[in-house]
């Protein structure tokens, strides 16, 4: 019995480490409010621990674990370890979003993303002269200032960066030239 409980240890440990995330429908339901208590599902099999009897307490954690696995596997609770949160982080970078403590970091002051760098994908002029720049992986970024503030034409291939300026505003670089005010937008 105690290599069992050994694992369930071990499952729960790594299950605290872990950052779990509630399904798309309860993120609808209250967009403003950020995440402040984890899914029942999670509680319910924490509370396993406080079951004193050991064969109750093992069926308890059999029966939370599934009805985890179960979730999971049906996309109703997402886990993630740090890194693929961070990764999340630097993928909505400069978009607005929902309070959720998942993305506002929730203390983890190394997994805030305050600049991004990469490579144009493309680069293109809308019609009021203002750069609209694709990066590699997808995210799509506008000029907001004077199409006169950059010194060159980005192109495909150009690295750029990308930084959190003041008032929740962003400043690119393409190539370490002059730097120009930005905003993420959605295609």
């Amino acid at each position: 019995m105690n290599d069992q409980n050994a694992k369930i240890g071990k499952f729960v440990s790594a299950l605290l480490c872990a950052s779990i995330a509630y399904s798309a429908p309860a993120l609808a339901a209250d967009k403003d409010k950020a995440v402040s208590t984890p899914p029942a599902i999670y509680t319910d099999l924490v509370a396993c621990r406080n079951i004193t009897e050991a064969e109750q307490r093992l069926a308890c954690f059999d029966d939370k674990v599934a009805a985890l696995e179960s979730a999971q596997t049906n996309n109703q609770v997402v886990i993630a370890d740090r890194e693929q949160v961070r990764e999340a982080r630097r993928g909505l970078f400069g978009l607005s979003l929902p309070r959720i403590r998942l993305f506002d970091g929730d203390g983890d002051k190394e997994g805030q993303v305050d600049q991004i760098e990469g490579k144009i994908a493309s680069a293109r002029t809308s019609r009021g002269g203002k750069w609209i720049i694709k990066l590699e992986d997808g995210a799509v970024w506008q000029q907001t200032d004077s199409p006169r503030s950059t010194s060159r034409k980005p192109k495909a291939g150009d690295s750029i960066a990308i930084k959190r300026g003041s008032l929740g505003s962003f400043i690119a670089s393409v190539n370490d030239g002059r730097k120009f005010k930005v905003k993420r937008i959605v295609n």
